[in-house]
C-alpha cells in the first residue's frame, strides 16, 4: 500500500470518527432540546389553566367552569400537547405512554433516539358539592421531533458533504505534494547504478527540499570520492609500474653487468694457461668485490620493496633507521624524530601504514615544503578507555593554500592509509607558516 493511500486511509478514519462523534453529540443535544421543550410547554399550559380557574369569575360561576372544561376537552390537539378532562372514576397512570396522534415525518430510528420519556400532568378541581374533575395534560413531541430532524438532517448532510469533499481534495493534494517521492526514488536507483552526476530539483515542501539538497550533496561527495579512488588507483598502478621499471633497470644495469663481469673474469682464469697465483688471487678478489656489489644491490632492492628492519626490529627501529639515513643524505633540512610508549606488538598493517606515512611525509617535505626542520613525534594516548597511536608531523616550510590542501596524490594516499586503519586524519596549513599533520589511529586489541 502506497504512502498516499495510507495517509488518505488514516484521514478517512479520522473523518469518520469525527462524523460519528458529531452525530452522537447532535442527536443527544436534540433529545435534550425535545424533552426540555415539551416539558416546558406542558408546565406552562398547566400554569395558565390554574391561573384561569383561580380567577374570581370562574370561582363564583360554576357554569363557566363547566364550559371551560368542555371547551378544553373538545379542543383539537395543540402544538406539543393533548388535553383531556377526567372524572374521579378515570384512571390515568402518571407515566402512561402517549400515542402520537399526528403524522410524523422523521425516520423511526431518529424518533427512537430523541423521543423523551412520556410526560403526563394531572390537575384536579375540587368542589364541596360537585364531584372532583381533573385536567390531564399529555405532552406530544411530534412537532418538536420533526423540527429537530430538519435541523439535524441539514447539519449531518453538510458535515457528510464536507467530509467527502475534504477527503477527495486531500487525496489529490497529497498526491501532488508526494509526487516528488517518485523522483527521489528514481534518483536513488540511479545512484545505485553508479550515476553520481544526477541532481534533484528543488521541491515545494521544505522537508522534501531538504532531502533533495542532502541527496545532491551525497551525490557530489560520491562523485568526488569516485574520482579520488580512480586517481589513487591510477597512482597505485603508476607506482607499481615505476617500481617494476626501476627493478628491471637495476637488474639490467647493476646485476646484469656485474654478473657479466664475473663471468668474464672466470673465463679469463680458465683460458689463461700461464696464470700464476698472484693473478689468480687478483681475479678472485675482483669476483668477491663483484659479489659484494651484487649482494648490496639485492639488499637495496629488497629494502625498497619492504624494509627488512621493520620485520626484524620493529616499527621504532625501522623509523629511526629511515630518519637517520634520510638525514645523512640531506644538507639543508633536518628531521627530528621522537616517540613515547609505543607498543611492540602492533599489527602488521598498522606497522607498515605508519612507516609508509612517515616515509611519504619526508618525501613530500623534501619536494615541496622548502623547510629547514621537520618534527615527527609518535606517542601512545588513551581516549575513551581505549589506546591510540598519535602521530604528529609538522615542518616550518612554505605551507599550502587551503584550496590545495588535499590536492595531488601524496596527502590523499596518507589519509587513505589512516582511514583504512579506522583512524582520523587532520591537516592544517597556512601559506608561509608550515604544515601540520595530526593522526589518531586506534590500536586493535
Amino acid at each position: 500500500m502506497s504512502l498516499r493511500i495510507r495517509l488518505n486511509f488514516l484521514i478517512t478514519i479520522l473523518f469518520i470518527s469525527l462524523f460519528v462523534c458529531s452525530s452522537f453529540y447532535i442527536i443527544a443535544n436534540a433529545r435534550d432540546v425535545v424533552q426540555h421543550e415539551v416539558e416546558s410547554t406542558a408546565n406552562l399550559a398547566l400554569q395558565l389553566i390554574e391561573i384561569a380557574f383561580s380567577s374570581t369569575i370562574l370561582k363564583s360561576d360554576k357554569q363557566k367552569q363547566i364550559e371551560v372544561l368542555k371547551t378544553l376537552s373538545e379542543q383539537d390537539l395543540t402544538r406539543h400537547l393533548h388535553i383531556d378532562i377526567a372524572s374521579s372514576n378515570d384512571l390515568i397512570a402518571p407515566h402512561e405512554e402517549y400515542t402520537i396522534l399526528k403524522v410524523i415525518k422523521s425516520p423511526k430510528w431518529f424518533v427512537k433516539l430523541v423521543r423523551p420519556p412520556p410526560t403526563v400532568i394531572r390537575h384536579w378541581l375540587y368542589d364541596p358539592i360537585e364531584p372532583p374533575r381533573g385536567i390531564v395534560i399529555r405532552a406530544d413531541p411530534t412537532d418538536e421531533i420533526d423540527e429537530n430532524w430538519t435541523e439535524t438532517k441539514s447539519i449531518l448532510i453538510f458535515l457528510l458533504a464536507f467530509i467527502i469533499s475534504a477527503n477527495i481534495l486531500l487525496y489529490f493534494v497529497i498526491g501532488k505534494y508526494l509526487a516528488p517521492i517518485d523522483t527521489i526514488l528514481k534518483g536513488l536507483s540511479d545512484i545505485e547504478k553508479g550515476n553520481y552526476e544526477l541532481e534533484l530539483p528543488h521541491f515545494r515542501l521544505p522537508e522534501l527540499d531538504r532531502i533533495s539538497q542532502q541527496f545532491n550533496h551525497m551525490a557530489k561527495v560520491l562523485l568526488e570520492t569516485k574520482a579520488k579512488n580512480q586517481s589513487l588507483t591510477k597512482y597505485s598502478l603508476e607506482i607499481q609500474e615505476e617500481e617494476r621499471r626501476h627493478l628491471a633497470q637495476e637488474l639490467h644495469d647493476e646485476l646484469g653487468q656485474t654478473i657479466a663481469a664475473i663471468k668474464a673474469v672466470a673465463a679469463a682464469i680458465i683460458n689463461d694457461e700461464k696464470s700464476d697465483k698472484s693473478r689468480i688471487n687478483s681475479s678472485a678478489k675482483m669476483i668477491i668485490e663483484y659479489s659484494d656489489h651484487i649482494y648490496q644491490v639485492a639488499k637495496n632492492m629488497m629494502h625498497r620493496l619492504r624494509p627488512s628492519v621493520l620485520d626484524e626490529f620493529g616499527l621504532i627501529k625501522a623509523l629511526q633507521s629511515m630518519v637517520d639515513d634520510w638525514n645523512s643524505r640531506q644538507d639543508d633540512i633536518f628531521c627530528r624524530f621522537s616517540f613515547s610508549n609505543i607498543p611492540s606488538d602492533l599489527t602488521e598493517l598498522l606497522n607498515i601504514s605508519l612507516f609508509r606515512i612517515v616515509q611519504e611525509s619526508l618525501t613530500n617535505a623534501l619536494k615541496y615544503s622548502s623547510a629547514s626542520k621537520i618534527f615527527i613525534s609518535m606517542e601512545l594516548v588513551n581516549f575513551s578507555d581505549s589506546k591510540h597511536i598519535n602521530l604528529n608531523i609538522r615542518d616550518n616550510g612554505v605551507g599550502l593554500d587551503k584550496d590545495k590542501l588535499m590536492t595531488g596524490l601524496g596527502l590523499p594516499g596518507m589519509k587513505e592509509r589512516v582511514e583504512m586503519n579506522h583512524g582520523k586524519f587532520e591537516l592544517t596549513s597556512e601559506v608561509n607558516n608550515g604544515l601540520t599533520i595530526d593522526i589518531i589511529i586506534p590500536i586493535e586489541t
